[in-house]
């Protein structure tokens, strides 16, 4: 289990945007599976599926399908669930045969701040004990891929 702040070695991802729409539907965004289905993927890529047992110590997973290739899958476990502020999730990419994976799977933290502006919301979303460099890059570009999804539903 990861600790509760990266060691400096740590490689560790670091996004901030903000949505046109009111916090709550931000946070019901990334929690209720038929909204993941039509954001939470990078271009090019489609979301194959989403489970979601929305609770401190529940499940989620979800799976991506490049534009060639096989699905995969990213799971992990809920540690904290504050609606509609904040969420911190672990995160494991199940199938070592997607691109980029580097054949890294290690277990990593996830959290997301949802900030109230009115009619907008602000995220921010830190991913952090990436094993690499390498890592670090991939979900980088995966996650601003999302947000990049994300802003387009709102």
């Amino acid at each position: 289990m990861p600790s509760a702040k990266p060691k400096p070695e740590t490689k560790a991802v670091y996004i901030k945007r903000t949505f046109n729409a009111p916090r709550e539907n931000v946070f019901r965004a990334w929690t209720e599976p038929e909204e993941l289905m039509k954001w939470f993927a990078p271009e090019g890529f489609t979301t194959h599926s989403a489970d979601v047992d929305l609770r401190i110590g529940g499940n989620y997973r979800i799976g991506l399908r490049p534009p060639e290739g096989e699905v995969f899958y990213h799971q992990g476990t809920y540690r904290e669930i504050d609606p509609p502020e904040k969420l911190t999730f672990t995160w494991v990419l199940e199938d070592q045969g997607c691109a980029g994976s580097q054949n890294e799977s290690a277990e990593t933290l996830v959290t997301v701040e949802f900030h109230d502006l009115g009619a907008a919301t602000e995220v921010t979303l830190t991913h952090e004990f990436l094993p690499s460099e390498k890592a670090r890059e991939g979900h980088e570009y995966g996650w601003n891929g999302c947000f990049d999804s994300l802003a387009r539903k709102f």
